[in-house]
């Protein structure tokens, strides 16, 4: 396997539906379970915890404190971001309505932290609470949520977007910033002697930039800055503004570090470029160091090649970080070094003597005999079921400003950290519980479905993921193990789960929905590939997910996406449907043996077949297509729809949709009155920078969907909904940082507060609890908190405008 052509996915978790049955065994009529979930000290500042094993998606740009490495931001591109007191034994989750892209420490003052996201934030109190610093509250006039993803955008009087690039603060002089701000046609260098409430106009750059260097040393009232960018370095000295350029022959840098040399009295820029995973059309490649604001250059990689066989191509460096108050030392991520035509290498070198030498310091291989982890690695879950090439070589790595030894490294679903140099790393996002599973340290980077219960076990518990396969508890969701090794699901099906579902009243007999594909029906993933090539398949088990068997072949190759059991049955030759993303709807008659597809009268050649619901009273089916559409188009065969079937999927017929929608995402039907129906959907996307989406929402419906009113339109991003039969509550989640119950049968919505993930998927009413619920993200893990809320909960931004409602 050759690392740097692996795919990228977003390792997320995927969820599983929760079944309540009427009639309960008889364990479930003994007392109520107390369910153990991660509560790490400090992992909130509210009710609020988390369920799962922790990590398993990508992260970056982790920071650390100048005053305590203990200290430590990592972000994620899942939008939520974490901050650890205690070096990775516990993180608090916080969000800043989208992914943060960098983190900016006050070099004066220990409690002050900046974080550039949707607009540049900042915080008073070391990461506990933030305030929109950049554009000033009093230029916002709101935010807008639009597309696919509900990417937010800051809204100002003067209607211009503007985006802080790249931010510092003066290395002895809190009130002193400089900012690289981009608007929508230059981006221009300011400085602020005041804090920020003025801003003066430094000079206009050719470029964007990436980074802005301080220089110590500087006359304070005069500083001397490095403005980098891709293909210059534009510098301020005694006054005067010149531009340099990158080495000879480089087009793009792909990243910069630096930090001043109280020994040399000089400051030292480094910057990395070639072809990397950050740069896949490639350049000349280079580990270069300048410390004259890149007047000229050396390239040190020269150092990294003599590990390099005779006659192999060029390795990538994919990050490269230096310790700012000691720049002699830096590290490197490496992948592809081909060490020997048996073994490729990737991991972290580290040089102290500025890149003339380098030492392998974290060296895992792919060798013809297998993978092997790096000797002084110690790992937790992740690469104890999948190895080394799962979580890849770092990203981002931020070292200790003060201590060189000191850290920290994100990758494809990990954090960890070294502090000694290099010579042991250790994983920060989980921890092991003796003679069971894996506890989530509170870094939760997954994306999920649902979360599913087995009928007759109340402390087995599934999580179906995106990425790293379904996850298994024996403990009622206190520890996790990944339930996808070896026990016969297909290698090219982990991937994913997308539902699993138990029989009723067969103990130990479930489905799941598996596929190669991850995160549907996000568009990013057919538009990328057709969905024709999908791959995944329907997978059972009789022993309660010990074994698994494929029991699909009949159906082919698709990505499965729903299965729905006939309760009504016989036990021994179950009704089945199954929806398949692109082929539509697949029904068994005997137990998932056989499947025979169902799609009369079903529009399009690819129904985007996304959910399948049976009304309980009379067993008629509702099924849920996704739209193929993401342009705001409407009228057209690229519509969403729902449709109904009497006759148990042998014919469909459409269901009038709300007038505007045609992104339908899930409908729930009220069991006490069968005609009620409640509908979630996805806005469209409107003309222009600055129009919210329309169509999307809550709608109600009183007679079978012949007509609709909309109970909920602020948040036009809803993915699911789901009720509560124990005491009639109906909850909702999407994409817009909020999760909602009604108890007056979906006429009104109330926030659920506390909660607060950019995106969410699916509220999961606890079996065992009703006072207590589970809220699935994209992204965000699986997070556990009380159903009504915690009104003490402390808000992640006290801006009154970015507050959710």
């Amino acid at each position: 396997m050759n690392v740097i052509n692996r795919l990228f996915f977003l390792f997320t978790f995927s969820g599983v539906f929760v079944l309540l049955f009427l009639g309960c065994t008889e364990m479930h009529r003994q007392k109520t379970l107390v369910r153990k979930v991660s509560t790490v000290a400090g992992t909130r500042n509210d009710a609020w915890e988390f369920v799962g094993a922790g990590g398993g998606g990508a992260m970056f740009f982790p920071a650390v404190s100048p005053f305590n490495p203990d200290y430590a931001f990592v972000a994620c591109d899942m939008s939520c971001s974490f901050v650890t007191y205690n070096r990775g034994k516990s993180w608090r989750m916080f969000n800043l309505h989208g992914p943060v892209r960098y983190f900016v420490f006050d070099p004066c003052d220990s409690n002050i932290v900046y974080a550039k996201s949707v607009a540049l934030f900042k915080s008073s109190d070391r990461g506990k609470t933030w305030e929109v610093f950049y554009p000033s509250p009093s230029e916002i006039t709101g935010i807008v949520a639009k597309g696919d993803h509900a990417e937010e955008i800051v809204v100002t009087r003067d209607s211009v977007e503007k985006e802080v690039l790249a931010f510092a603060v003066d290395p002895e002089d809190s009130k002193t910033l400089y900012a690289a701000i981009k608007d929508d046609k230059r981006t221009i260098v300011y400085s602020s002697k005041n804090g920020g409430f003025n801003w003066k106009m430094e000079s206009v750059l050719l470029e964007p930039s990436l980074k802005i260097f301080v220089d110590p040393s500087s006359p304070r009232m005069d500083r001397t800055l490095y403005i980098a960018g891709a293909s210059t370095i534009t510098v301020r000295k005694n006054g005067n503004w010149t531009v340099n350029s990158v080495p000879l022959g480089v087009v793009r840098i792909n990243e910069y570090t630096g930090g001043f040399d109280t020994a040399k009295n000089t400051f030292i820029i480094y910057a990395i470029s070639g072809l990397s995973y950050f740069n896949p059309k490639g350049d000349k490649s280079g580990i270069f160091m300048t410390d004259d604001g890149g007047k000229s250059w050396i390239n040190q990689q020269s150092g990294m090649l003599k590990y390099v066989f005779p006659g192999s191509g060029l390795p990538e460096w994919r990050c490269i970080a230096a310790c700012a108050g000691h720049p002699e030392t830096v590290y490197l991520s490496y992948n592809s070094l081909i060490i020997h035509p048996d073994s490729i290498c990737f991991g972290v070198a580290k040089s102290e003597d500025y890149g003339k030498t380098w030492n392998l310091v974290w060296k895992d291989a792919v060798t013809k005999k297998g993978n092997v982890f790096s000797p002084n690695f110690e790992g937790g879950w992740i690469d104890e079921r999948f190895g080394p090439t799962w979580g890849e070589n770092p990203f981002s790595i931020g070292v200790a400003p003060g201590n060189p030894d000191i850290c920290y490294a994100t990758d494809f679903g990990r954090t960890v950290i070294s502090d000694n140099g290099g010579r042991k790393w250790y994983q920060a996002y989980t921890r092991k519980k003796e003679g069971a599973g894996w506890i989530s340290r509170g870094l939760d980077v997954t994306t999920g479905y649902n979360v599913v219960f087995d009928p007759f076990d109340k402390q087995h518990v599934f999580i179906a993921n995106t990425d790293i396969g379904l996850m298994e508890s024996m403990d009622a969701g206190e520890s996790w193990y990944s339930a996808t090794y070896n026990n016969g699901i297909p290698q090219n099906w982990i991937n994913s789960t997308y539902w699993l579902e138990f029989d009723p009243d067969v103990p130990g007999r479930a489905w799941a929905a598996m596929s190669d594909i991850h995160d549907l029906p996000r568009p990013k993933m057919w538009r990328r590939q057709s969905v024709s090539d999908f791959t995944g398949g329907i997978v059972m088990t009789d022993d309660a997910g010990k074994t698994w068997k494929p029991v699909s072949s009949s159906a082919g190759e698709a990505a499965f996406t729903h299965i729905l059991v006939d309760p009504s049955s016989g036990k021994s030759s179950r009704v089945l449907y199954a929806c398949a993303f692109g082929k539509g709807v697949f029904k068994s008659c005997d137990g998932g043996k056989t499947w025979e597809l169902k799609n009369n009268g079903i529009a399009g050649k690819e129904p985007f077949a996304w959910r399948i619901i049976r009304r309980k009273n009379d067993g008629v089916l509702f099924l849920i297509i996704q739209r193929r559409s993401d342009d705001g188009s409407i009228g057209t065969e690229m519509d969403g729809a729902i449709y109904r079937s009497d006759d148990h999927a042998e014919t469909w017929k459409k269901v009038l949709l709300p007038y505007g929608t045609n992104g339908p995402t899930s409908l729930e039907i009220d069991p006490e009155n069968p005609q009620r129906f409640l509908l979630s959907a996805w806005g469209r996307v409107m003309p222009g920078k600055f129009a919210p989406d329309m169509g999307g929402g809550i709608f109600l419906s009183t007679d079978e969907g012949h007509s609709w009113k909309q109970v909920l339109g602020n948040d036009q991003h809803i993915h699911d909904i789901t009720y509560d039969e124990r005491n009639g509550t109906f909850y909702a989640c999407g994409f817009n940082g909020s999760a909602y119950r009604s108890n007056n049968k979906g006429v009104t919505w109330k926030r659920i507060k506390g909660y607060n993930f950019k995106w969410g998927k699916r509220v999961v009413p606890d079996p065992e609890n009703p006072e207590m619920i589970f809220i699935v993200t994209f992204g965000g893990g699986i997070w556990y908190g009380p159903a009504q809320g915690d009104e003490k909960a402390i808000e992640d931004i006290v801006t009154p405008i970015f507050q959710r409602k």
